[in-house]
């Protein structure tokens, strides 16, 4: 199956850059994972020709920035036990909130850059800086080091991949269909742990009615 590398230059990167905002929007992201994938991906498509190295890393580092300021501004704007009542429609666990709270105040750094890789501290994470007053400084500038090292690594990682020309062969012909087997099955396997884990887990909600009283 080819692709046109017009249709790359026109919509390629907006298409790119929403994936990556939708999938780190506070909560909901949690429900979008296979972040890591995409940048896999974009890097192939970048040995194949499809996208630009630098143009496509500062377009999804760019999108990372900008929804985790997001989360940190809405965060910022509701009070401290929104997260305790609220979180359990998203189905985030009141321990997982703690968790995220400790990091965020012990680890600030790991939390914004390490914390990229997993689906759901990438989401929950900025918000939580805003939620806990963390200075908006303090915020942006581990926010920045954490969009750059993610993007890049995994973006750079597909290049490498891509190196084999073997693969790149083959990549061309089927990597949207082989990218969407990957992304589905990643969804599927990830959802249905999320839901395994928050309705038959030990800690099943009941501290988010604890914390209320």
């Amino acid at each position: 199956m080819g692709m046109s590398r017009d249709f790359f230059g026109l919509w390629g990167y907006m298409v790119v850059f929403a994936a990556i905002f939708l999938e780190s929007f506070p909560f909901l992201g949690a429900f979008v994972p296979g972040g890591i994938i995409a940048l896999v991906i974009c890097g192939f498509l970048v040995k194949l020709g499809y996208f630009v190295f630098w143009k496509i890393i500062v377009v999804a580092g760019l999108a990372s920035f900008l929804i985790d300021i997001f989360g940190y501004v809405l965060g910022r704007s509701r009070n401290r036990e929104f997260l305790h009542r609220r979180a359990g429609i998203f189905l985030v666990k009141y321990k997982t909130i703690e968790k995220v709270i400790g990091l965020v105040h012990g680890h600030a750094g790991k939390s914004l850059i390490l914390g990229k890789i997993n689906p759901i501290t990438r989401s929950i994470a900025p918000f939580v800086f805003g939620n806990e007053r963390v200075p908006f400084l303090k915020f942006l500038f581990f926010s920045f080091i954490g969009s750059v090292v993610w993007v890049g690594s995994f973006i750079f990682l597909g290049f490498i991949l891509g190196n084999s020309y073997e693969v790149v062969v083959v990549a061309e012909r089927y990597i949207l269909w082989v990218g969407g087997i990957l992304l589905g099955g990643f969804y599927i396997y990830y959802l249905g742990n999320l839901f395994k884990e928050f309705f038959y887990g030990k800690d099943n909600g009941n501290h988010y009615k604890k914390r209320e009283k």
